[in-house]
């Protein structure tokens, strides 16, 4: 893929997925107008936005699967065993999300820590527990994302997210008009469902490139990859990630220290939402970089170049 690569090529490549990132970018506004549009719009906002940065910080070990899958499977023996990590990992992170969703662990974070009212803590307890599949999905969907742009289907990672907003937004509107629920919970639900059908749909598009990688010539053993190698690889990623993401969770628990706590809490969804619209096209190139970057760094060179220019 890396022979002669051009810049009309990287951009075919990346387009579809800028176009991904972009609709991801689209959640967050969307959903808080709808929060705000519904009763009690402050604490639910602000309850949206705790148990939303709760949720991240969970999920951030899982964040880096598309990458890892995207360099690391090359035959059916690395799809297998990056795929028992990945569950592994989906595992983990759900049995961290149900530890937090013990009412009085939650209590301790929620209203010792944070200072949360009452009233918010309540709402944001169940709007975590309606985005308790939210972070395994992510790591399901992220896993054959990656194969699929390791293997130059980025349109159909572009295809699920579609999906995803398209659910994701009849779900919100659904709920908004015949139910009777908090708008941070059908926030968090409408999250929920989108992202689990993303990753159904990712799984059932990547089934032919999957019987392709078996049909491949499996490595000689020395060669095959070992669970070692890839958590040689993965732990700096998911570092990385973490370091990222755990700053939600402090700026929400600054605030919550601060003078009109719940009102700056309210806005701070708000204010990610927008922002990540213009971080997202940026974000998307990442797994360009990783897919094209070739075995030896050939790519690197007009890699760098297009994403200065672009």
């Amino acid at each position: 893929m890396n022979n002669d690569l051009t810049y009309k090529k990287i951009f075919l490549f990346w387009i579809p997925l800028a176009v991904t990132w972009l609709m991801m970018s689209v959640e967050g506004p969307y959903l808080s107008a709808i929060i705000a549009r519904m009763t009690e719009p402050k604490y639910n906002l602000a309850a949206f936005g705790i148990s939303f940065s709760f949720a991240l910080i969970i999920e951030a070990p899982v964040i880096m699967l598309m990458s890892a899958a995207t360099a690391l499977v090359t035959n059916f023996d690395s799809y297998k065993k990056l795929k028992n990590f990945t569950y592994l990992l989906n595992v983990v992170i759900t049995i961290l999300m149900l530890l937090v969703l013990i009412p009085n662990v939650f209590d301790f974070i929620a209203v010792d820590l944070i200072n949360l009212p009452i009233g918010v803590a309540d709402i944001t307890y169940w709007a975590l527990a309606a985005l308790l599949p939210w972070p395994a999905a992510i790591g399901y969907r992220r896993f054959y994302q990656g194969i699929l742009i390791r293997n130059n289907k980025t349109r159909l990672v572009t295809a699920g997210t579609f999906i995803r907003l398209i659910l994701m937004s009849i779900t919100a509107l659904i709920l908004f008009l015949y139910s009777s629920l908090s708008g941070a919970v059908v926030a968090s639900l409408s999250l929920s469902v989108g992202v689990t059908v993303e990753a159904i749909a990712s799984k059932l598009m990547s089934l032919q490139v999957i019987e392709k990688i078996k049909l491949k010539e499996i490595l000689t053993d020395e060669n095959e990859l070992t669970y070692k190698e890839i958590l040689i690889f993965y732990y700096p990623l998911a570092l990385t990630s973490m370091l990222s993401l755990g700053i939600h969770p402090v700026v929400t628990f600054l605030l919550g220290q601060s003078r009109m706590a719940i009102e700056s809490l309210a806005v701070l969804p708000v204010i990610n939402a927008l922002v990540f619209v213009f971080r997202s096209v940026g974000l998307s190139y990442h797994e360009v970089f990783v897919a094209l970057l070739g075995k030896d760094g050939e790519g690197y060179k007009p890699l760098r170049n297009f994403g200065f220019f672009a």
